[in-house]
């Protein structure tokens, strides 16, 4: 799925600059196209991006020559994302970045909210829902799990996309329907991501023991993502879910997957969970996914 992913202010041009540099890529081409918006000066030289990617607003709000020139490169994109942190003028330009984006992108708009433990829950409340008005869904995250979103983002944007090289399915094929299905837009998104690497050499070990050893390493990645998600919500309020798994095909099975269901169905039995695999030939990891979308209940520190 190729992203328009656009960072606002200092921390969104972080991310934005992290996906540049770390984002996924199948057959060679990078799933983010990555821009930076920046409204200091001096945090124009700490976003590493494309210098032509950077665009500088000092004290302005008006981003219709920014976005000129962007879709001026004729890419072609399925979604956008919106990165930004919860400081005053970081959202006054993310919301204005959804106003222009809503007229003339007929794909979904993603906002992806970065929050720090001095962000307070009633001044945030009203910046969310100031950029959900122009958005169609909104992710949350902690700056402290940045790097976890990221490898999550990263697993998610690989659905639906085909390795011509590879070319091989997984045990339950995932695609950019069943992301967006899974997503709500009511409400707020999390995302857990858990990952371990796997041995290149099984001895002595029979068949049965051997998919119990990757059954069970499923479930404890699954169990892994869901206490360790991105931002604090009540899992008991959303309404969706969505669990992808990716790594070496010979290591997800069918059993670990229902089982992993299962676990996540327990969380909350009236959310509707999706769920399916990326594989990837000879890597010597698997990782879980897990998002839950719909959330009502935020809890702030």
């Amino acid at each position: 799925m190729r992203i328009l992913t656009v960072g606002v202010g200092l921390k969104g041009g972080e991310i934005s600059s992290l996906l540049h540099r770390k984002g996924a890529k199948v057959n060679r081409a990078k799933l983010f196209r990555c821009y930076a918006i920046l409204n200091r000066l001096e945090d124009v030289k700490k976003v590493k991006i494309d210098e032509e990617n950077k665009f500088f607003l000092p004290r302005s709000l008006d981003v219709t020559g920014v976005f000129n020139e962007i879709l001026s490169r004729y890419e072609i994109y399925e979604g956008a994302m919106i990165v930004t942190s919860f400081k005053n003028e970081d959202v006054k330009v993310a919301v204005e970045v959804c106003k222009k984006l809503k007229g003339v992108f007929e794909d979904p708009i993603i906002v992806l909210g970065v929050l720090n433990t001095n962000d307070l829950s009633g001044e945030v409340r009203e910046k969310m829902k100031a950029l959900k008005e122009f958005s169609d869904y909104m992710i949350l995250t902690r700056e402290e799990r940045v790097d976890e979103t990221v490898e999550a983002l990263n697993v998610l944007a690989r659905v639906g996309e085909i390795d011509l090289k590879r070319r091989l399915a997984g045990e339950v094929v995932v695609d950019t329907s069943d992301l967006f299905n899974a997503l709500s837009r009511e409400g707020f998104t999390i995302l857990g991501h858990a990952k371990r690497n796997v041995p290149l050499f099984k001895f002595f070990m029979k068949r049965s023991q051997l998919l119990a050893l990757r059954t069970q390493r499923m479930i404890d990645l699954v169990r892994s993502a869901v206490e360790n998600t991105s931002f604090e919500g009540d899992v008991e309020t959303a309404k969706s879910a969505l669990i992808v798994f990716s790594g070496n095909p010979e290591e997800i099975t069918m059993d670990g997957l229902f089982a992993s269901i299962r676990l996540v169905e327990s969380l909350n039995e009236s959310m509707v969970v999706r769920y399916g695999d990326y594989p990837i030939p000879n890597s010597r990891f698997v990782s879980a996914v897990v998002l839950f979308s719909g959330i009502r209940r935020v809890k702030f520190d």
